[in-house]
Order: C-alpha cells, then sequence, then structure tokens
C-alpha cells in the first residue's frame, strides 16, 4: 500500500447511509457514507489515510460501480461521498432487485459480508419521483372563482364542486372563503338573510356549516359586504374519488357570493382525534330559529 501506513486486517463497522445528492435531479449523483476502521483485535486504526476501493453489486453478484478514493480517519471513523472521485453514481447502479456494498481497504481482501444498501439510494433509479413511488401521499385538489354568483331564492346554489382522488382511506379537509354582499342591493324594509357551507352533498350542509349572513330589515338600502371562511374535516373510509361541494343557500333579499376559493387536502393519517361531521341541517323556509336537525 505505497505512500500509506499498511495496519492489520480492517473491519468496517458502524455503517450508516446517510443521504442521497440529489434525489430528484442531477442524475448522477453522489452518497454518503460513513464507518470505522478496526483492527483485526478490534481497536481502532492508528489515524492516517487510507486507500479504499467501493463497489456495488447487483443481486448476483455482479460489480454495477466501483470507485477508489483516500479517506482519512480519526478514532478509526472516516466519512466518503461516493461518486465524488471519478465515477458517478447513475440510474443504472440500482436499477436491481438488490444492491450490495463491498469495501476493500488497501491490499486487503474485500470485507465481507457485503452491506446490503437501504431504501435511500433507490431514489437514483430515474433521478425523479414516480407515481408508484408515491403512496398515500397528502395530495390537493383547488377551484378558485372571482366572478360574481347571485344566489337562488330558498334553494341551494353550487358555489364550486371540486373532486380530489384519494390512494386510500385518511381525511380530507375542505377549505373555503370568499366574499358575501347584498347585490344587486339590500332592500329596505326586507331582511337579506343567507348561508354558506361546505358538504359532501349538493343538498344539505352539516349542522356546523350553517353559517349564516344577515342585514336586518330595518337597515338602510344599499350595498352591504364581508369576508368569510370556513374549515371542514371529512373522512375517507377507502380509496376512491370524492366530490365536495362549496354551497349558499338564500332565504330571503338579494344575495350572492364573489371571490371565491375552494381548497381540497387529503391526508392519510391522523396524530389526533378527528371529530366526525355533525349530522346535516334541514333547511325549512324561514328564519335561522326554523333550523333543525333531521
Amino acid at each position: 500500500m505505497t505512500g500509506f501506513a499498511r495496519p492489520k486486517l480492517l473491519i468496517a463497522v458502524l455503517i450508516l447511509m446517510l443521504s442521497v445528492l440529489p434525489v430528484y435531479a442531477g442524475v448522477p449523483g453522489t452518497m454518503n457514507y460513513q464507518g470505522r476502521l478496526t483492527d483485526s483485535s478490534g481497536e481502532p486504526v492508528e489515524d492516517s489515510t487510507y486507500s479504499v476501493i467501493f463497489r456495488i453489486y447487483d443481486e448476483s453478484g455482479v460489480i454495477r460501480w466501483q470507485e477508489s478514493q483516500v479517506v482519512a480517519t480519526a478514532n478509526g471513523l472516516f466519512s466518503a461521498q461516493l461518486g465524488s472521485s471519478g465515477s458517478p453514481l447513475s440510474a443504472d447502479v440500482f436499477n436491481h432487485d438488490e444492491c450490495w456494498l463491498g469495501i476493500t481497504v488497501g491490499s486487503d481482501p474485500e470485507m465481507t459480508p457485503h452491506t446490503r444498501l437501504s431504501a435511500v439510494p433507490y431514489a437514483f433509479k430515474t433521478g425523479e419521483v414516480q407515481s408508484s413511488d408515491i403512496v398515500n401521499e397528502p395530495g390537493v385538489a383547488a377551484f378558485s372563482g372571482a366572478y360574481y354568483v347571485y344566489l337562488n331564492d330558498q334553494a341551494y346554489t353550487v358555489l364550486g364542486t371540486v373532486t380530489i382522488n384519494c390512494p386510500a382511506s385518511g381525511y380530507v379537509m375542505a377549505v373555503a372563503h370568499g366574499r358575501i354582499a347584498t347585490l344587486p342591493q339590500h332592500t329596505s324594509g326586507t331582511k337579506s338573510y343567507a348561508i354558506v357551507g361546505i358538504s359532501d352533498n349538493p343538498t344539505y350542509v352539516p349542522g356546523n356549516q350553517d353559517l349564516d349572513f344577515q342585514i336586518d330589515s330595518g337597515v338602510p338600502t344599499g350595498v352591504y359586504s364581508v369576508p368569510f371562511g370556513m374549515t371542514s374535516m371529512f373522512t375517507v373510509p377507502s380509496a376512491g374519488s370524492y366530490t365536495y361541494y362549496y354551497l349558499a343557500y338564500e332565504y330571503s333579499g338579494s344575495v350572492s357570493v364573489a371571490d371565491m376559493q375552494f381548497n381540497l387536502v387529503y391526508f392519510p393519517t391522523a396524530y389526533g382525534t378527528v371529530d366526525p361531521v355533525p349530522p346535516p341541517v334541514k333547511l325549512p323556509n324561514g328564519d335561522a330559529s326554523d333550523l333543525v336537525a333531521p
């Protein structure tokens, strides 16, 4: 081992697969590796520099990649960035059912057994995330409308509809906001009254979603508007497509909604208690005091 101190038979322990850089782009890339060299008695080798050959084998024992590096040890510990010394790692290296790492120090025999590589290096397979690699990940779907929607009189108006494709059971959080107004205008002597809500059914809203907007009949004629926002959480029982509705119901007067945003976010996992959505409210013609659960 010309130019380097020749230790006894070396053993690499404390093997850590730390990271792959980069994961999504710029393949070929590099992979960080750490280890500890000891002699045949288990003691750390002398602090020095050592010539090391790294090899990656497939499940058949065929060498798919190799690279020589010089590593420096401190109390036996060393760190190397595989692929940084003239033999970059590429997708083909990891395009196998199994991959194993072999290490040879100086003129010693290659260390055995080989180290099976963890899942992290397999990001090199394509250099980008594939749909087959994404399992039950969070995802979004959204609707946006900046125009005014005049509400139907004593009937539901669907302000926005969004369908989200869920890969598995989980939860969908629906978030909506907008601006509700008396357009074309509130008329003195008539109450302007409507509600808004989020639902998984276009004909009713859950009991906690009947957010009301009221301008009393005694208020002078004019245009009045307020911003609003709401959130609801729905349980997804299984994989599939789920549709949610951004609704409004006008009881009286002339009411409209504008500047609408309706967003859905899928989550695969809950890290706490998720309360069920309350039962729907029945909307008879009349005032809010007439709202009853079916």
